[in-house]
């Protein structure tokens, strides 16, 4: 999975780099900006659900992400 694919996804969702970096448990902007880039690749893990949010509609990748926020560890 290429920068570019992430980077379409984040945007399907309508996501900030920040909103995205917390949901997929990457330390945060500058880390999101480099998988974007290309500097740097996604395990192999947030591929999986990267693909997985890929593949289904806006509207229940959204609810997915609200439900998996909803259990957030802090």
């Amino acid at each position: 999975m290429d920068g570019e694919e992430v980077r379409s996804i984040r945007e399907k969702l309508g996501l900030t780099r920040d909103e995205f970096s917390e949901f997929l448990c990457i330390a945060g902007y500058q880390s999101m900006m480099n998988i974007e880039t290309g500097f740097r690749k996604p395990g192999k893990f947030t591929a999986k659900v990267l693909r997985h949010l890929e593949s289904l509609s806006r509207l229940k990748a959204v609810a997915l992400i609200k439900e998996m926020n909803a259990h957030d560890i802090k």
